[in-house]
């Protein structure tokens, strides 16, 4: 099989491409949108399946060597390409037919984007709207925030943009105090520091009153290394660790917190779309008062990662979304984009290494000049919406 990706400045462009190098046969495995110098730019994969050239197994040497010789130049193309075969195979088979429809309509989506943003005439706005939504580009806002933005600001005719972003990013903080009646669980990928944030929480709360009961609870029985690292701070620190693994520990711990307990929990990473969701159902958590989820993102993923653990971490339980990691990322537009694409609001940002600093509630302030400045909380006087 070989397989070849294509780019071009629209649909009919790439498949022109397509038909003339490989031929009327090649069959097309993917598509999408991607930008390159500030330009949208279609890109396909295709494949041709080429016949099997390779001599049968058998002791006919003599047949083998007339056919050697005149097939070398086309043999190499074919063992270089081999191994993209059984890949395509792979992908080619989806986890469910909601997944397969979700990355399908992704795509849809990214087509029609390409062909609306010819529409958003820039220079309609004012030069520093047009400013703000040209840096919010380069920062990698994608295209459908892009779109909302213009048309908030042109159908409510407004002069700034920090109006149409608070209409998508909303913001709800996370703090020891809000924490107060339901448990908080914690989802997000492998890495993404889960287990990091819970303990600054745990600890924070701790602090602010120590007569306070604080539980911190591992739901995570395949991780053996962020349980013994909650199990060293809590007895460090004097906090209760506990392990739960079915639904009655779950319904004991809402319990637990709706009597004045602090409750943070440790879930699994989940690797395929639909997964946290199935999990909470087993679990007992989705539907049951007393449990609140929190999904950890860091801007270092690329969009499609970002976009893939949104998937597979949407819950009934989540309620907001804690962004970790930002003193490592260069750019914050997925901020935006995770805001857009899920409606879930900001409730925390975290950032170093240091447990005991390093997480701040989010406001209004903290994420402009984070967005716009690249101002980490900290890095100037206070984190509240005065002055913004």
């Amino acid at each position: 099989m070989r397989v070849k990706t294509f780019r071009g400045e629209s649909m009919q462009a790439v498949l022109a491409q397509v038909r003339q190098e490989l031929g009327p046969e090649a069959v097309i495995l993917g598509s999408q949108t991607v930008r390159e110098n500030g330009i949208a730019l279609c890109e396909l994969m295709a494949a041709l399946e080429q016949p099997e050239d390779a001599p049968p197994q058998g002791p006919a040497e003599p047949q083998v060597q007339p056919l050697a010789q005149p097939q070398v130049a086309e043999a190499r193309p074919a063992r270089h390409t081999e191994w993209t075969a059984p890949a395509t195979r792979t992908v080619s088979i989806p986890a469910s037919p909601v997944a397969d429809w979700s990355r399908e309509w992704d795509e849809i989506k990214g087509h029609l984007l390409a062909l609306l943003r010819p529409r958003m005439a820039f220079d309609s706005l004012a030069p520093r709207q047009r400013l703000a939504l040209e840096y919010l580009e380069r920062e990698g806002v994608d295209e459908a925030s892009i779109l909302a933005l213009f048309h908030s600001i042109v159908e409510r005719r407004e002069n700034t943009v920090i109006p149409a972003l608070s209409r998508i990013l909303h913001v709800k903080p996370l703090t020891p105090q809000s924490a107060t009646g339901a448990a908080q669980l914690f989802f997000g990928p492998s890495g993404v520091g889960k287990t990091t944030t819970l303990l600054r929480l745990a600890l924070a709360a701790h602090k602010q009153s120590p007569e306070r009961r604080v539980v911190v609870a591992n739901a995570d029985g395949g991780r053996g290394k962020g349980r013994l690292m909650l199990r060293h701070f809590a007895e460090l620190s004097g906090l209760v660790c506990l392990e739960v693994n079915d639904p009655a520990e779950f319904t004991q711990l809402a319990a637990s917190a709706a009597t004045g307990d602090a409750v943070f929990v440790d879930t699994p990473s989940f690797r395929r779309e639909g997964e946290a969701e199935a999990w909470c159902r087993e679990m007992g958590i989705s539907g049951q008062p007393g449990l609140t989820g929190h999904l950890l993102l860091s801007p270092l993923f690329s969009p499609t990662q970002t976009a893939h653990f949104l998937r597979a971490h949407r819950c009934q339980p989540l309620e907001s979304c804690i962004w970790t990691k930002l003193d490592e990322a260069c750019s914050y537009g997925s901020l935006v984009n995770v805001a857009h694409a899920s409606s879930l609001p900001v409730s925390a940002l975290t950032f170093g290494p240091e447990l005991t600093q390093g997480l701040a509630p989010a406001s209004a302030k903290a994420v402009w000049k984070l967005l716009f400045k690249h101002q980490l909380p900290g890095e100037y006087p206070d984190t509240s919406d005065a002055g913004v």
